[in-house]
């Protein structure tokens, strides 16, 4: 009986053995081959310590590959305070060429730490100063650096970055998973205690991030932040913003906001308001520029004609316990007139035949109350009251634009499928995101989110407001000569939340239009926060957009009714002229030949216009003297088209314009 029992304690020994030997190979394979990854770097966080070199971000271009925001490698400076000899010498000489406290710096040289940082991210003459003091402990690497090139340029919406170099506004913030690029790491190590002992290797594992170009014209964006700038500045606004944008395809040309910031020193600025890009961050009440969109609803649904209609009550008209208003005391107007002559009770009971359910949809299916999907951080969507929660008084209010809100994007991708034939455009400021190599890694392209409307509906809506910019109506400072603008005024009084109801005081004083009317290339926005004195959006608004679409479409080579765009078009145009010489007849609308040296032939008859064709601005502008006439330029590059066409009688002090392409 003994040996069985012996044999058994055996067993159950061995077994035991090999259940521990089980678990310990367990544990082993485990630790050295399962885990062995998480628990290396472990030992390194304990052992090891690293720090970030500051990658080369992408570069962010206009369409045109015009620069925006590009890195540059420049010197940041450390020290190995155990290799310094002399620390107070050393402070003192590296403080006197980086122009930096002496005793922050000297403390720092006598620190126990094996690496500190000196100064970082130096341009190349402070860094070749250290450099010349050849200090043993003092060592360079290389870093990117964040460069704005035209920081007066489009800065809201391209951003900027933080000491960090990653980015913070704009699309450096949106994109930065494609433009942060891979740092490479400085590795330190440290000692049982967390002291660091020695500087390791410099680990090169760093890649430049991929570039983004954007839809932005940097010279649309030029000419759209002047006259932003020029405007807040005379009205002594508290802002404002212009957006342009091609309306057949939603690529944003230009997205101008006003105050400026300078993305190179955004730290300077008090206020973190300053950078937000109000496009796209900021809600305001549309105001009359919302009447476009009552009009396209009622025609699409066949509520009213152009023909109808309404009387506006003299300037007055209560709704349950509201008293709408006009600024002036209009009787009878039809539908064509309200919009003319923007009529808030006119809009207001043109809403009431349409129908809260009606205006609801189409107020949804033109995109607002929900994001636009640009592409930038920060969208908001603006608001739209529930349907359940309208009453007779806020279809009158929504009518005219009041009692809802809307972003900038947003009004302007709603007004633009007017000019698309009714197809509303997904907007976007990313044209395409390269790799290293330059090539498209992701494109962008036109997307269409929904017909709202039929091609019908938006050329009779077209047709009406087109009589805004005319004889008498409000937006008459926005027509341009040559040219049939379609637009719409807006001046809505500012909410104040303090005491509820609208300010007396403040204003938001908008335009919003097309042109050319027929054929739209380009779609504007101009909004002006808060202006001092005058306040309506035809008189304050209205002339910006003006400015921006002249210019704009001269720079993009749209020019006036009756000009042709080929040779034959353009000889034709000019060979009737009177005094014109046969041989001086342009070749081309784009010019090839060389500019004439001589001004012989301008100088036998100054009475008559010259022929400035294939000139640049300088010369132009010298042979305007010659003559004396004042001349209005618009453009860049070589004169292309004139006004007054060449040979025409003109007196001395006249003005004339000349186009550059």
């Amino acid at each position: 009986m003994i040996i069985p029992y012996l044999k058994f304690r055996v067993i159950i020994i061995l077994l035991s053995f090999v259940s521990i030997f089980i678990i310990i190979f367990a544990k082993t394979v485990e630790l050295q081959v399962l885990e062995r990854d998480k628990l290396k770097a472990k030992a390194d966080n304990q052992h090891l310590k690293t720090m970030n070199i500051i990658p080369m971000r992408g570069s962010i271009y206009d369409r045109e590959m015009k620069e925006l925001a590009v890195s540059m490698e420049v010197d940041s400076i450390y020290a190995q305070p155990f290799r310094i000899d002399d620390a107070g010498k050393s402070a003192n000489l590296v403080a006197a060429a980086l122009s930096i406290d002496r005793k922050e710096l000297e403390s720092k040289f006598t620190s126990k730490k094996s690496f500190v940082w000196v100064k970082r991210q130096l341009d190349f003459a402070k860094a070749e100063k250290v450099r010349k003091l050849n200090i043993q402990g003092i060592g360079f690497v290389k870093e990117g650096k964040r460069f704005y090139p035209n920081p007066q340029v489009a800065s809201h919406l391209i951003g900027f970055v933080g000491v960090d170099s990653k980015g913070l506004e704009g699309v450096e913030l949106g994109y930065e998973e494609y433009m942060a690029g891979t740092s490479s790491r400085l590795i330190r190590e440290r000692d049982a205690l967390g002291n660091e002992i020695s500087l390791g290797s410099l680990r090169q594992e760093s890649s430049k991030g991929s570039d983004i170009v954007l839809t932005i014209d940097k010279t649309i964006q030029y000419i759209a932040e002047k006259e932003l700038f020029k405007v807040v500045a005379n009205s002594q606004a508290k802002g404002g913003m212009v957006i342009v944008m091609a309306p057949r395809t939603g690529e944003i040309l230009a997205m101008a906001n006003a105050p400026h910031f300078n993305p190179d020193i955004f730290f300077e600025y008090k206020s973190p308001n300053i950078w937000r890009n109000k496009a796209t961050t900021d809600a305001f009440e549309p105001g009359s520029t919302f009447k476009v969109f009552l009009l396209a609803a009622l025609f699409e649904e066949g509520a009213a004609r152009a023909d109808d209609l309404f009387f506006c009550e003299n300037g007055h008209y209560s709704v349950a316990d509201r008293t709408f208003h006009d600024v002036k005391k209009f009787g009878w107007l039809n539908l064509t007139q309200i919009i003319k002559y923007s009529s808030n009770i006119g809009a207001a009971k043109a809403g009431d035949r349409l129908g809260k359910e009606r205006l609801y949809r189409y107020i949804k299916d033109f995109g607002f109350g929900a994001k636009t999907g640009v592409g930038l951080p920060g969208e908001v969507g603006g608001s739209v009251p529930l349907l359940k929660e309208w009453s007779k008084v806020t279809i009158g209010n929504i009518s005219f634009g009041q009692g809802m809100s809307t972003t900038g994007i947003q009004l302007l991708s709603a007004f633009s499928a007017i000019a698309n034939n009714g197809y509303l455009m997904r907007p976007y400021v990313i044209k395409r995101i390269l790799n290293g190599k330059g090539d498209a890694i992701e494109e962008f392209r036109p997307s269409v989110i929904r017909k709202v409307i039929s091609e019908e509906t938006a050329r009779r809506v077209t047709n009406v407001i087109r009589e805004v910019t005319k004889t008498d109506g409000t937006g008459v400072r926005a027509a341009i000569d040559g040219f049939e603008v379609a637009g719409k005024t807006g001046t809505a009084q500012k909410p104040d939340f303090s005491v509820g109801g609208y300010s007396s005081d403040k204003y938001v004083s908008s335009f919003i239009g097309f042109a050319p009317a027929d054929n739209p290339e380009i779609a504007i926005l101009v909004v002006v926060d808060e202006p001092s004195g005058e306040f309506y959006g035809g008189a304050i608004a209205a002339p910006v957009f003006k400015e921006v679409a002249t210019q704009s479409l001269a720079y993009l080579g749209v020019f006036p009714r009756g000009m042709g765009t080929t040779a034959q078009d353009w000889n034709t145009r000019v060979k009737g002229a009177v005094g014109y010489p046969k041989d001086r007849i342009a070749k081309s609308l784009y010019i090839t030949q060389k500019e004439p040296d001589s001004l012989d032939w301008e100088r036998k008859d100054f009475s008559h216009m010259p022929d400035f064709s294939a000139r640049t601005v300088r010369s132009v502008l010298r042979l305007a003297r010659e003559v004396q006439i004042e001349v209005r330029i618009l453009g860049s590059g070589k004169a292309v088209y004139q006004k007054p066409l060449p040979g025409e009688k003109i007196n001395h002090g006249q003005a004339a314009e000349v186009w550059f392409k």
